[in-house]
């Protein structure tokens, strides 16, 4: 190309950090040619940078005339018409608006300030081409140009012409036919009105037609190609967030992925074809940007497992504001006037600060990185600048394309390798485990054989035991049952009763009953071993030896405790023996109680009356020396003596509570018109009935004798 691009100053860029000013109007050229570009079949296709650049007033010039060209020499053969007839068209519009033609680029005009809003901006470049090349169909491509755009051309004896296609405004990038065969033509670019910036996204290219449909799909697909990389990107970090909800920063980095992957082609203006409104590019391109660095830092700070600071807080607020005001600006104004002379400055600005934090961020959680701090970084900082440097073109500094969604890649990348290396390293951690527990399972499983014959062998020794010890058991509790009283005396004015239910097969619980018909008196004894099984049933066995023939005793039961607790001196080895001795005299129905640490002695009288006795005495236990009293009462006819062990009043129910003397007494007052065969069956039932599942808890023992008179 002829014409090259002119160069800003670094003191614009400087600016727009301290101040937040855009970059300075190009100095005005008066009396210039028509930038032009040689065209050569060999060179090309050719970015059009440079063109002369004017304002016109309102109103659509296409449908009127081809504007007079700046620096044209209205004395030439191709212009004297135009030049008589709008001389006074163009004296008026240059005295209204005061503008002189200059040189320009179409996607760095952002910062001009048209004279009016309503007026429209004018680029002008010829292209000239050799008489050898006419035959090939030169086609221009037009980018993304969000206020709206016509492309015109003008050709030697034509005063204007409306390109085919471009009958109507519009903003999405396109490709242009240029219908002239001639030696030269002029394009004339028109930028509608619009209450904000205006310029396009990049410089128009012209080339021929298949040259322009290489750019043109070269174009698209780039952008299909990252929007799908970074779509694919989101799904793959939104799985990954699903599996382990714990680490919020893959949330962080799919959204941002799935951001990038809407704003790329709304920036780049591919989304027009879709719906080709401002609104699209209002919201997706900067509504949308503002937002990328809010997830950008909810991102840094999930990596570095780093808090949120209070210039953290503030910057999100800010990039939230600024995420708004584009949208609530253009829906109230239909402009961005504001957006573009303030806002968009202040956006900048801020990313300063904001990446100033997002460094400090690096610096002091370098150490609690939860990938890798050098893969993750590198890609951090990439996408850091490449944003800035985003930002900036945006704003009209750089000739060249943005390349954040470059950047973003190689931050998706490094990210995913650092992902990798960590899974690989919890893998390879895993298949060291495994490894170690495979030789602690085959270690295991040899000492589990080795027990287990061990096992088998000592359970068959103890069901050989077992066996031994259950026969054992079984003569032990037929030599028990033989200590009780096989048949029970028969007594003409008495009647008695009794039942035995051992915890265990043999258990620690005695009862007797002794008559002397010479005396016509009778003995009930009943005694508890504490303990259960072989041990209790031995004492009870060395119990019922010491009582021998106790009819003797009859007349003194205190005696009779005494005798036995001499008896056991030195063999209780930590036992103790509780008992209740009762005589009865049944000739006058005078009955003397005597009792050594054992449940009450109940007496329950013909009309349901239940009465307790239990005379002084302590258990037998030879570490406790104790003497006995004995306690007199008269039975009447129809009375009864009732005598048991603990095991009825300490039952238990499924929900642990006891059944006690108070149920006992109600249950013998409610059943005192049975006999005592009946009775004894009603009291035994009743305790069965309060414990329910839970059963056979301990050895009990019931007596029963009713006095006949």
């Amino acid at each position: 190309m002829k014409i090259k691009n002119q160069k800003k100053p670094i003191v614009s860029l400087l600016l727009v950090f301290l101040l937040g000013c855009g970059p300075s109007r190009p100095s005005s050229i008066i009396g210039m040619e028509t930038p032009s570009t040689n065209w050569e079949q060999d060179k090309s296709p050719y970015i059009i940078s440079n063109w002369a650049f004017s304002e016109i007033p309102p109103g659509n010039f296409f449908h009127g005339h081809f504007p007079v060209l700046p620096g044209q020499d209205s004395g030439s053969p191709s212009s004297q018409n135009t030049h008589k007839n709008h001389s006074q068209s163009r004296e008026a519009r240059e005295a209204d608006y005061g503008i002189e033609p200059f040189l320009a680029t179409p996607s760095d005009i952002s910062n001009y300030n048209p004279k009016r809003k309503d007026s429209s901006l004018v680029f002008f470049h010829s292209v000239k081409r050799s008489k050898n090349d006419l035959d090939i169909l030169l086609s221009a491509y037009i980018p993304f140009c969000p206020s709206g755009c016509y492309l015109g051309v003008k050709s030697e004896g034509k005063e204007q012409m409306i390109v085919p296609g471009e009958s109507e405004d519009s903003s999405k990038p396109r490709i242009v036919v240029i219908p002239f065969q001639n030696e030269e033509v002029t394009l004339a670019l028109q930028l509608f009105p619009f209450n904000g910036p205006r310029n396009m996204m990049e410089n128009p290219v012209v080339g021929s037609f298949s040259e322009i449909q290489t750019v043109y799909l070269v174009k698209a697909l780039r952008v299909l190609l990252f929007s799908s990389l970074e779509f694919f990107s989101f799904f793959f970090f939104a799985f990954i967030y699903i599996r382990r909800p714990q680490d919020k920063f893959n949330l962080s980095f799919a959204l941002l992925n799935l951001s990038l992957a809407i704003w790329y082609p709304a920036y780049e203006g591919w989304f027009q074809y879709i719906v080709d409104s401002p609104w699209t590019w209002v919201i997706f391109g900067y509504s949308l940007g503002a937002f990328l660095p809010i997830l950008f830092y909810e991102f840094t700070i999930g990596i570095f497992q780093a808090p949120r600071n209070v210039p953290g807080r503030i910057l999100q607020f800010l990039f939230v504001l600024l995420t708004i005001w584009p949208s609530l600006e253009y829906g109230i104004t239909g402009g961005h006037q504001y957006f573009g002379k303030i806002a968009f400055h202040i956006f900048l600005v801020i990313l300063v600060f904001f990446y100033m934090n997002t460094l400090y961020i690096f610096f002091r959680y370098r150490w609690s990185s939860i990938l890798s701090f050098r893969w993750v970084v590198t890609g951090l900082i990439l996408v850091a600048v490449s944003s800035f440097y985003t930002v900036m073109s945006f704003a009209g500094f750089g000739s060249a394309q943005p390349w954040v969604n470059e950047s973003f890649l190689g931050l998706t990348l490094l990210f995913s390798l650092a992902l990798a290396k960590r899974y690989a390293e919890v893998f390879r951690a895993l298949e060291k485990s495994e490894g170690k527990l495979k030789s602690l399972n085959e270690s295991l499983e040899t000492k589990v054989e080795e027990r287990t014959k061990i096992i088998e062998f000592q359970k068959a020794e103890l069901v050989q035991k077992g066996r031994i010890l259950a026969k054992d058991l079984s003569i032990a509790g037929k030599i028990q049952n033989a200590l009780l009283p096989r048949e029970l005396p028969v007594i003409p004015n008495a009647r008695i009763s009794y039942r035995y239910k051992p915890m265990m097969e043999i258990g620690g619980d005695l009862l007797d009953v002794i008559y002397d018909p010479s005396t016509s008196s009778l003995g009930m004894f009943i005694g508890d071993v504490t303990g259960h099984g072989v041990s209790a049933a031995l004492l009870a066995s060395m119990l019922k030896m010491t009582l021998g023939d106790w009819s003797i005793l009859l007349q003194d039961p205190s005696s009779l405790l005494l005798h036995i607790r001499n008896q056991f001196e030195g063999k209780l080895d930590g036992h103790f023996i509780t008992a209740t001795l009762v005589t009865i005299d049944l000739r006058s129905g005078k009955t003397l109680i005597a009792n050594a640490g054992h449940p009450e002695c109940l007496v329950l009288r013909k009309g349901g009356v239940v009465e307790f006795y239990r005379p002084k005495g302590v258990a037998i236990y030879e570490a406790i020396p104790t003497t006995y009293q004995t306690e007199s009462v008269d039975l009447s006819p129809g009375d009864k003596v009732v005598l048991y062990t603990d095991g009825i009043p300490d039952s238990r129910n499924t929900e642990g509570e006891f059944f006690g003397e108070d149920r006992l007494s109600d249950l013998l007052r409610k059943n005192s018109f049975r006999p005592p065969e009946e009775l004894c069956d009603s009291v035994i039932h009743g305790v069965q009935s309060f414990q329910g599942e839970f059963q056979n808890q301990d050895d009990m023992a019931l007596l029963v004798l009713e006095y006949l008179g």
